[in-house]
């Protein structure tokens, strides 16, 4: 009996260990964020194709906290993050585990970053067990009666029943994961841009133009041989007033050709874009 007992709290307290290391929830879906820049309406109107439902699954190492050269080697493809998740945890993460996040949004790839350890913490797990403490005793005893002297003699057992705690060190390993979610989406113009610097105002001596950052290819801004570092500074002969300016004259001029005047390496540059 005891031992049985003694079986049961060790398996009950194994299981509560076992939690505690495996853990069954997704991190790529409990902390996944969405891009606050495509509404899932956005996405549905300028993605490529529907989603298939099997995301192409890519490798990266994990980025530094300011790097952008994954998302602009993606938009250099054509696709635009629909959201992501990063997220750091002693819990093994799968990579279907990514996957299956991927697919209940909708995304063409899924980019998994290789898990970086970032060290062990320590805690302490109570294990309680039972107790058995038995103690013994002897005793003897002498009547004297009319019919002489009787000697009795007796033993007998008691036992107490108690438990014990211990606290079992538990070391759990920590590792940052994560994940970035992409669709392939159509490009009216196929560019990124920002606006300008001070020192590129000044050189410009104007406050007017947009300079462009990414050219995605196969598409009007890449067929017109539009370059990285471009400055464009009007659109059909209308000043650009930085990057929402750049963006409203895009959108009013969709599916025609637009005349597009750029400064490259200090030279006027006219060219003709064919708008999607």
């Amino acid at each position: 009996m005891l031992f049985h007992c003694l079986r049961r709290a060790l398996s009950a307290s194994l299981l509560a260990v076992a939690a505690i290391l495996a853990g069954c929830a997704n991190g790529y879906s409990q902390f996944y964020r969405a891009s606050e820049a495509f509404t899932p309406e956005t996405i549905a109107a300028r993605r490529v194709a529907p989603p298939t439902g099997q995301p192409i699954v890519e490798h990266s190492n994990m980025p530094g906290p300011n790097d952008d050269s994954i998302l602009t080697a993606y938009a250099k493809r054509g696709y635009v993050m629909i959201g992501s998740a990063f997220f750091n945890t002693g819990n093994a993460q799968s990579e279907g585990a990514a996957v299956e996040q991927g697919r209940k949004v909708g995304a063409d790839v899924v980019l998994i970053m290789n898990p970086r350890y970032t060290g062990s913490t320590t805690t302490a797990v109570p294990l309680t067990t039972p107790t058995t403490t038995t103690s013994y005793s002897t005793g003897t005893a002498t009547a004297y009666g009319s019919g002489g002297v009787v000697n009795a003699y007796g033993s007998g057992t008691t036992t107490t029943y108690g438990q014990t705690t211990t606290m079992i060190p538990i070391t759990v390993h920590r590792s940052d994961y994560g994940a970035a979610y992409f669709v392939k989406i159509k490009w009216g113009f196929g560019a990124l841009w920002r606006d300008l610097s001070d020192s590129e105002r000044q050189e410009l001596q104007s406050n007017k133009g947009a300079v462009i950052t990414v050219v995605v290819d196969n598409t009007p801004a890449f067929d017109a041989d539009i370059l990285p570092g471009d400055i464009i500074v009007a659109v059909n002969g209308a000043p650009v007033a930085g990057v929402s300016g750049l963006g409203d004259q895009l959108r009013a001029a969709a599916g025609a050709p637009v005349n597009v005047s750029l400064v490259r390496r200090g030279a006027r540059v006219e060219k003709t874009v064919r708008m999607q």
